[in-house]
C-alpha cells in the first residue's frame, strides 16, 4: 500500500489538519522506533524466521536493482518491531449500487481509492461516518506502505511473517511504487506493482529458488487464478444488476443472493484447490462493493502490463518506457485494451 497522504504535508493548507496531524504523528512515531538492520540482527529479540527474512531482504534489494530496474537506494535498511500485525489500516468505500470506488482527493498526489490510518480506532470512527452516509465500506490492515521515495521506508515486523516467495513479492511490489506512480489512478499503480512483482518473483526463483519454492509459487498462482475467476464472475453479475433499474429493495435482495452464491462457489472450489484456503478470511468479510473493488484495483490491469513486458521481450528499460506510454492513455482507453486482452 502507498501512504499517499504523507505527501500532503507539503501543502497542509488544502488538507484536513486533524487527519494529517494523525498521519504525521503515526509516521514519525514509526520512524522514531526504527533501528539499523545491523543493530536488529545483532540483538536477541528476533525469531529465527525474522532474522532470516531481514537477511534475505538485502539480497532481494540487490536483485531488484540489478535485474528488475527498481530503485533500492535508501529503502529497507532499517527495522521496526510493531505492536500490531499491521502498520496502517485502510478503508475502501463504494456507493450501495455501484462498483466504482469512492475517491479521496488530495493536493499534489491526486485521488486515491482508499484512505489510510495509523489508528484502527480512528479508522473505525470514519468507517461508521461513511456508512451513515449510505456507503458500503471495507476495512483491512496493511503490512507495508510506500512513501513513493520521499522517505526512507523501513522494514516492519508485519512484513516478515510470510514465506520467502511471499516476502519477495511484497518487497518487489512496494519498490515498484518508488519507480513509477501515476497521479490519481489507484488501479493503474496497484496493477502495475502486482504485475512487476509477480514477474520479479519468477525471475528470482529462476536464479536463486529451489524446486520446493517453485511449487509453492505454482500452487499460489493456481489458487489466485481461481480466486480471480470467482470474484470476476460475481462482479459481472453485480454490474448487470446495478444497471437493471430494479427498485432498491429488489436489488438488495438480488445482491445478497449473488454474494451468497459467491461464498458457496468458493467453498466448492476449495475442495478442488486446497491452496484457496489462504482466501478464507477474505470470504469471511462483508463481501460488499468496496471489498470487490479492492481486488479489481490490484489485478484488473495486470494483463495490460504483462502484454507490455511480453512485447518488450522481457527487457525492463523497454517495459518502463511502455509504462509511460500507457500512463498517457485515458483510463477508458486502458480499460478497453485490457478487455481485448482478456477476450
Amino acid at each position: 500500500m502507498r501512504l499517499f497522504f504523507l505527501l500532503c504535508l507539503l501543502s497542509l493548507g488544502g488538507c484536513q489538519a486533524g487527519y494529517y496531524a494523525h498521519l504525521v504523528g503515526g509516521h514519525l512515531g514509526l520512524m522514531g522506533h526504527r533501528q539499523p538492520l545491523e543493530e536488529a540482527l545483532a540483538g536477541d529479540l528476533l525469531t529465527e524466521h525474522q532474522r532470516h527474512q531481514l537477511q534475505l531482504s538485502q539480497a532481494l534489494l540487490s536483485f531488484a536493482n540489478e535485474r528488475l530496474a527498481l530503485p533500492t537506494e535508501k529503502v529497507y535498511r532499517h527495522y521496526v518491531a510493531l505492536p500490531e500485525a499491521w502498520v496502517v489500516w485502510n478503508l475502501f468505500a463504494a456507493e450501495e449500487f455501484s462498483l466504482q470506488p469512492h475517491q479521496w482527493c488530495y493536493p499534489l498526489i491526486g485521488c486515491a481509492g482508499y484512505r489510510g490510518y495509523f489508528s484502527a480506532t480512528r479508522a473505525q470512527r470514519d468507517k461508521q461516518r461513511l456508512e451513515e452516509k449510505g456507503l458500503q465500506v471495507f476495512g483491512a490492515g496493511a503490512i507495508a506502505y510506500s512513501t513513493l521515495g520521499w522517505f526512507s521506508d523501513p522494514l516492519t515486523s508485519a512484513m516478515l511473517d510470510g514465506d520467502d516467495v511471499w516476502f519477495a513479492e511484497l518487497i518487489f511490489h512496494e519498490l515498484v511504487h518508488r519507480r513509477y506512480y501515476l497521479k490519481g489512478d489507484t488501479r493503474f499503480n496497484e496493477s502495475l506493482a502486482t504485475a512487476v512483482a509477480r514477474e520479479g518473483v519468477r525471475r528470482w526463483l529462476a536464479a536463486h529458488g529451489d524446486p520446493a519454492q517453485v511449487r509453492v509459487l505454482e500452487q499460489r498462482d493456481q489458487a489466485q487464478r481461481v480466486f480471480l475467476v470467482l470474484v470476476g464472475s460475481a462482479r459481472q453479475r453485480l454490474e448487470a444488476l446495478y444497471a437493471s433499474g430494479l427498485p432498491a429493495a429488489q436489488m438488495r435482495q438480488a445482491r445478497e443472493q449473488i454474494l451468497a452464491s459467491l461464498r458457496q462457489e468458493y467453498q466448492t472450489a476449495l475442495q478442488q484447490t486446497p491452496a484457496l484456503a489462504v482466501y478464507q478470511q477474505w470470504f469471511a468479510g462483508p463481501l460488499n462493493n468496496a471489498q470487490l473493488n479492492m481486488v479489481s484495483d490490484y489485478y484488473d490491469q495486470v494483463p495490460l502490463f504483462d502484454a507490455a513486458l511480453l512485447e518488450c521481450g522481457g527487457n525492463w528499460p523497454c517495459f518502463w518506457r511502455q509504462v509511460k506510454k500507457l500512463a498517457r492513455l485515458s483510463p477508458e482507453q486502458r480499460a478497453a485494451i485490457t478487455e481485448r486482452l482478456n477476450d
